[in-house]
């Protein structure tokens, strides 16, 4: 069974901690209104799939909740959220056939490859970044597996989120330890160099071992037929 793969997005603004907090939300408003139509907003995110939320931050790297149903605020979800993060909207990005076994062995691939917390930066490597990989191994998976290019994107991802960071980084080489290359990073922590010819899910292989038997049931049905035709014109 498919499960949706949510992106939350919260709005980050300047933390005002002297300000009352009708003061904050007002102020938070007016930052927000000044970047979004430059295409230059700050935002935090994390990604909900099988009823948990995942999130990378400084020191902790990824952490885990448990989310709302269909994404969401909550007081328990936003445990690892910045002070100063305002829910802004869930997006469904789209769906994945990974079970709780498979989701758990991913996310310690990412983590013990690139996303520790000592690896976070906030231009380089932050939260959007993670997202985006996490979702795109999720989401992707079998496409990263028969595609060797880096043209495979996820169709929904708001390119917004992240632009601020991305265009900050923009001059670092792609070679770079520090720099994020979401669709590489993904077919790392879903070890596809390793998976050639296999789906990457249980699922995908349960399906394309089924599809393997009904073909063999159908060859060897047609191989029926030939025999009876033989039989039939051996009798004449």
């Amino acid at each position: 069974m498919a499960d949706n793969v949510i992106l939350n997005i919260y709005d980050l603004v300047p933390d005002q901690q002297d300000a009352p907090q009708q003061q904050r939300s007002g102020f938070s408003r007016m930052f927000a209104g000044l970047l979004e139509p430059l295409g230059f907003g700050m935002y935090h995110t994390s990604v909900d799939v099988g009823g948990f939320r995942y999130q990378f931050g400084a020191t902790l790297g990824i952490s885990r909740t448990s989310s709302p149903i269909g994404g969401g605020d909550s007081a328990e979800s936003r445990r690892y959220v910045p002070g100063n993060g305002h829910y802004r909207e869930s997006i469904i990005l789209g769906q994945t056939f990974f079970n709780q076994k498979e989701v758990n062995a991913l996310i310690q691939k990412l983590r013990d490859s690139k996303f520790g917390g000592d690896n976070y930066h906030l231009a380089h490597r932050n939260c959007n970044h993670f997202s985006e990989t996490f979702a795109t191994a999720l989401i992707l998976g079998n496409e990263l597996l028969d595609d060797g290019t880096d043209n495979v994107r996820l169709e929904k991802w708001p390119k917004w989120v992240n632009r601020l960071a991305k265009t900050t980084s923009s001059g670092m080489s792609r070679d770079s330890e520090m720099a994020c290359d979401v669709v590489a990073e993904a077919r790392l922590a879903l070890e596809c160099d390793k998976k050639v010819g296999w789906g990457i899910t249980s699922a995908v292989k349960k399906s394309q071992s089924s599809v393997d038997r009904s073909k063999k049931k159908e060859l060897t049905a047609k191989q029926k037929e030939v025999l009876a035709k033989l039989k039939s014109k051996s009798t004449k």
